[in-house]
């Protein structure tokens, strides 16, 4: 830990640096100078998670118990709703596990809008393939949706707030598919209804163009 004395002398350019490094104490999926992410949506691809956080290497699949996927609200940057998870007795979430470099702490944050209050953190229990359990960081939309996405029907239609962009679909499942998520899974993610939006700098970014969908 640096000392007093120690960041009196530092100069101004380096205090970006210190203060990057500032890390919480009671950060349960710390370990060593590194965290357990948990990414559920769009960063469960390699090529998108590297965007805004490049230290992140690849653990593996991880299982949510007792939480279910779902989207809500609208984020500019996809065209459409976002992914969250909400606690749903029974119900599982796939996603892949990521060791990040706490560097890359303040970025994952900033990529989700936690300062701006559109997602909040939850440390939670994540099990690997091997059946270990790992305390992982994951992000929780703020505004939950309430009903879930499956118990629409025909008759009673998804709502424009609760589709993602059909860009936003192609990347969840090409992250699904690349992690080796479990196939039933996949068809699920790609039978999701979407807004039919292409955001055509993501779709290119991010090689997304011959991912098909069910919907």
């Amino acid at each position: 830990m640096l000392s007093y004395s120690l960041l009196l002398i530092l100069p101004l350019s380096l205090w970006s640096c210190v203060s990057a490094y500032v890390i919480p104490s009671d950060l349960p999926e710390r370990v060593g100078d590194k965290f357990i992410y948990f990414g559920y949506g769009s960063n469960m691809l390699t090529k998108r998670i590297h965007i805004q956080n490049p230290t992140a290497v690849k653990i593996g699949m991880g299982i949510l118990k007792d939480y279910r996927l779902d989207f809500n609200t609208y984020t500019e940057r996809w065209g459409g709703a976002p992914a969250t998870i909400v606690p749903t007795p029974g119900a599982y979430v796939y996603g892949t596990l990521w060791e990040i470099s706490l560097s890359n702490l303040d970025d994952i944050d900033d990529q989700e809008g936690v300062h701006e209050g559109i997602y909040y953190v939850a440390s939670l229990p994540v099990m690997l393939s091997n059946n270990t359990v790992a305390t992982a960081r994951a992000y929780l939309l703020a505004d939950q949706p309430k009903k879930p996405l499956n118990d629409f029907s025909d008759d009673d239609k998804v709502p424009l707030n609760r589709q993602p962009s059909k860009t936003y679909l192609q990347c969840l499942v090409k992250g699904a598919e690349e992690t080796g998520i479990v196939p039933w899974y996949v068809e699920w993610l790609k039978s999701v209804k979407h807004n039919g939006h292409v955001a055509p700098d993501l779709e290119q970014i991010l090689d997304l163009k011959d991912v098909q969908l069910n919907s």
